[in-house]
């Protein structure tokens, strides 16, 4: 519609959850899991490597990726300390939903002995959440392994759906009448491509896919285990993952072979471990960052990458309208559970949220059932292998006070989660 001065508006669905996304690994600190040793043994290697992976502008424009302790995740945000903090910032966004994580290996640091006040430090930032009429969507698991787990062979392990279940079953019990959405597993194949195949992510395996087979089935059998055990103590719950999606088109749609490697692309990202856990999904996480031309040779991809972010993601809002579009057929609710962008001037933030959401509005006219919308991410934090010089938050944050600090698409966004439109 438009309004008096013939601007278009973009008004979304009454209830529509405007929000905003962390992990918690990236954003707690003072955790020990399988990633912190990880990273210990591989700080002078990621620096090392940072001469070669990146691009000259990036080298110039982000120094510290060269130190070492750019990759040491050590007190992260210290938002386990400062969860009043993050919660003013949600708060003065207007928000009306947080996904945000709890960490397993804070949990349970040895097997069977669970940290109850641990627990109870959860429950309380849920609680003032809830106290402030903001909607929880909690991730049991964003990755990392209590290194007990780890050393009995990890995801790859027999025993992993045991352990999981066991871990879960408490975290229901304690926890679930406090949680709106559950999301069991945060993009698994993220987990299997890097940490199986291409070796990038520990535990550092290259194209081992015996291992990434069996992942894959843990990973199925959590997710089908944990939805029982969640609906079995709350009937009505909304279970789902969070799936890292991408959006693949040929480069020449003439070129059979690119048509092809472009739908298998698709089918393997984003449908084939949704269509094996289907049945046991209340609605359809999707997180989308990434769009694929599509090449017959190798690399195989070829974006034109006219706009990129600071990390060398090509801007191309689109895609998540034709993800979105792809979607429609499980007939499922769908939640943007991660969309961001990583601008640490800000430059081009405001732009990339409105563009994106415009598409999402142009899917929802079009009579796909998009009920929320979380930017990745609230606040700045440590993106795993890279570090913390990829700057994602709408909030940023100085390591060496841990003050939180609006960037200017704060104001924009806190104007769209107050109309509930976009212009």
């Amino acid at each position: 519609m438009n309004n008096k001065n013939n601007i278009k508006e973009f008004k979304f669905p009454p209830d529509f959850l405007w929000g905003a996304s962390t992990s918690a690994y990236q954003i707690e600190g003072g955790l020990v899991n399988d990633w912190s040793e990880w990273e210990k043994k591989n700080a002078e290697k990621l620096a090392q490597r940072a001469k070669n992976y990146w691009q000259p502008w990036q080298q110039e424009m982000f120094p510290e990726m060269f130190d070492p302790d750019n990759y040491i995740c050590g007190k992260a945000m210290d938002s386990y300390n400062r969860f009043d903090e993050d919660l003013k910032c949600i708060t003065d966004l207007n928000l009306k939903a947080y996904r945000m994580g709890i960490e397993w290996s804070r949990i349970e640091p040895q097997e069977g002995k669970f940290d109850m006040e641990v627990i109870e430090r959860y429950r309380d930032f849920l609680k003032k959440l809830k106290n402030n009429n903001i909607k929880v969507v909690l991730t049991l698991w964003h990755w990392p392994l209590p290194l007990w787990v780890s050393k009995e062979g990890g995801l790859t392990s027999k025993k992993i759906v045991k352990y999981f279940e066991s871990y879960v079953k408490l975290i229901v019990h304690e926890l679930g009448d406090l949680v709106d959405y559950w999301i069991t597993l945060n993009e698994p194949l993220m987990i299997i491509g890097h940490g199986y195949i291409d070796g990038k992510f520990p535990p550092n395996k290259k194209n081992d896919f015996i291992s990434s087979f069996k992942v894959f089935n843990n990973y199925i059998k959590i997710h089908r285990n944990i939805y029982q055990i969640i609906h079995k103590k709350f009937p009505q719950a909304k279970v789902s993952i969070a799936m890292t999606t991408g959006y693949f088109e040929p480069a020449h749609k003439w070129n059979l072979i690119e048509v092809i490697i472009a739908k298998l692309a698709h089918y393997f990202r984003n449908e084939l471990f949704i269509n094996r856990i289907n049945k046991q999904l209340d609605y359809i996480g999707v997180n989308y960052y990434h769009h694929d031309r599509i090449i017959w040779h190798p690399p195989f991809k070829e974006n034109l990458n006219k706009e990129i972010d600071d990390r060398g993601w090509e801007f191309y809002p689109e895609g998540i309208y034709r993800v979105l579009k792809k979607y429609k057929k499980y007939k499922k609710p769908i939640l943007i559970t991660e969309n961001g962008t990583a601008d640490a001037r800000d430059k081009n933030r405001e732009r990339y949220i409105r563009e994106h959401l415009k598409y999402i509005h142009k899917a929802i006219q079009e009579g796909v059932d998009v009920r929320g919308y979380f930017y990745w991410s609230l606040i700045d934090n440590f993106e795993w292998a890279e570090g913390y010089w990829p700057k994602f938050g709408l909030y940023e944050v100085d390591r060496k006070t841990f003050n939180r600090k609006a960037r200017p698409s704060v104001d924009f966004y806190k104007k769209v989660c107050s109309e509930n439109k976009i212009y």
